[in-house]
């Protein structure tokens, strides 16, 4: 294996020239990710791109296997494979980059990228957990496009941070390839450390303070290979699946996106709408740098990484999914990520159980809320849905008191006018960050998309809480598009393309 490491040293180099050419192109043709205030808060306009030095060190070391290494047809044909539906994938990702294409037209292009993949003959027919076959059949070939289009929007999702996609798929592409090393798939372990390479050598110029990002090319494709490693470097035979070291390699990617899912799904927004509430952004919102945040999630992607490749060696397939269940429980309960999630889960299961279930001020007081404004918040959503509807964006400022909010936004958007009123706390100082916030989504009487969002200074908001506040956002924005016209005046009416409405220069009626 010692040309497998010379191999991926070269692809390290030719990583570090292919980015510094790649990052020169994007700044001279204005391929860039400018900063918005909202989500994208880097400090000046950041070259993208990145992917397409990663995908052209990897292919380039790939081809030197090929030549060099004595893998010939196993390994020909899967990286021919990959090297297809990876190039789709960037080329779909190097557009978004560009032009910011539609989340569905880009979820279809992502199925269809796949596509090369399945048609060759790569997927699963059964899958083992715990020594326990199940045949999938014909179920196997959307089962795997699934898959690997859910690790493709897993990576995806998660790269909102300086230097986190590619440590995250650095750390999944060493496992996977030791992990296909014990279990002789070496034209897996190929591929594997060919990526880990041209990741490594992508990295150095990604770290905090980054020079250049990903961008959709990059992270699309880390997804797509950390997918495609993960189902066929742990084939125990012809088209068989070990299902558990897959799954627990990407536990923390996968935790992310399920996440998003449970947040937007339950506050009544759109699937696809993005925001600013993914694992990084909540330990960014703390305080915490982005050092500190980097460590901590490579960390815990090298622990679960690690737990995969001792359950697979050592064939205890428990041990890795005791791991993945620990990491994820330790993090509900410390509050890291995932608490609030959980919180709505759990209301939204009790509300099914209990049809007549209401949160009352009675509970409020007993979880020691520290503020009588709190529970009386908390029992106004008892008493009706027009108890919780402000009369006005004052009368809704004076609620939100109750939570120490330091700023709320409505957002209405009619096609191409967009209609906006913001509050930011004045008392706040300069630049000050939330440490969470909530948006909740719906469409308006004539189709227009409204979305009313918060956000407080204070570390953590408790499950009732969060409950009282997320009933009350949910009546208001329902109260507010109704009621667009009072609230903006008539300025849409005349055609504007934005009317925005600022308050930060006042402070709530009290």
């Amino acid at each position: 294996m010692r040309w497998l490491a010379l191999i991926s040293l070269g692809v390290f180099a030719v990583s570090l020239i292919l980015t510094a050419m790649v990052r020169a192109l994007a700044r001279r043709w204005g391929i860039v990710d400018r900063p918005d205030g909202q989500r994208k808060l880097h400090g000046r306009p950041m070259p993208l791109w990145g992917g397409m030095a990663v995908y052209g060190a990897t292919v380039l070391g790939l081809l030197a296997v090929y030549l060099v290494g004595g893998i010939h047809e196993k390994f020909a044909e899967l990286s021919t494979a990959w090297a297809i539906a990876a190039g789709c994938v960037c080329l779909v990702g190097g557009v978004d980059d560009r032009f910011d294409l539609p989340p569905r037209l880009k979820l279809a292009l992502q199925t269809l990228s796949v596509a090369p993949i399945v048609l060759l003959g790569y997927h699963v027919d059964r899958v083992v957990a715990f020594g326990c076959p199940i045949e999938l059949g014909l179920l196997g070939i959307p089962l795997t496009v699934l898959w690997l289009v859910g690790c493709i929007n897993a990576l995806n999702l998660i790269d909102g941070m300086d230097g986190l996609a590619s440590l995250i798929g650095l750390s999944a592409a060493g496992m996977l390839g030791i992990i296909a090393s014990s279990q002789g798939n070496l034209h897996v372990a190929a591929i594997a450390f060919v990526l880990a390479g041209a990741l490594a050598g992508f990295l150095l110029y990604n770290l905090p303070p980054a020079s250049i990002f990903l961008g959709d090319s990059g992270s699309m494709v880390i997804g797509l290979t950390i997918g495609l490693l993960g189902i066929q470097g742990t084939l125990k035979t012809s088209a068989t699946l070990a299902i558990t070291a897959p799954v627990v390699v990407m536990t923390l990617p996968m935790f992310d996106i399920v996440a998003a899912v449970v947040r937007r799904g339950l506050t009544g927004r759109r699937l696809d709408a993005p925001d600013r509430l993914h694992i990084h952004h909540r330990l960014l919102d703390r305080g915490w740098t982005p050092w500190q945040v980097l460590c901590l999630l490579g960390a815990l992607c090298l622990t679960t990484g690690a737990a995969a490749t001792a359950a697979t060696i050592f064939r205890r397939d428990a041990l890795a999914w005791i791991a993945a269940m620990t990491l994820i429980v330790l993090m509900i309960r410390l509050r890291l990520f995932g608490h609030e999630e959980f919180a709505l889960v759990k209301e939204a299961v009790v509300r099914a159980l209990k049809p007549g279930f209401r949160h009352e001020a009675s509970e409020a007081a007993s979880a020691g809320l520290e503020k009588a404004e709190i529970a009386t918040s908390a029992a106004s959503t008892t008493s009706g849905r027009e108890a919780n509807v402000p009369l006005s964006w004052d009368g809704f400022l004076h609620r939100l008191q109750a939570w120490d909010i330091c700023q709320a936004e409505f957002d209405a958007s009619f096609g191409e006018n967009r209609r906006r009123i913001r509050w930011i706390d004045p008392k706040s100082p300069p630049g000050q960050r939330c440490r969470w916030s909530l948006w909740v989504s719906l469409p308006g009487p004539g189709g227009e998309l409204c979305e009313l969002r918060a956000g407080g200074s204070r570390p953590v908001v408790r499950r009732d809480e969060l409950t009282a506040l997320t009933s009350m956002l949910k009546d208001s924005a329902a109260h507010f598009a109704a009621c667009t016209d009072e609230l903006f005046g008539p300025a849409v009416a005349h055609g504007d393309r934005e009317t925005e409405h600022d308050t930060n220069s006042r402070r709530k009626a009290a």
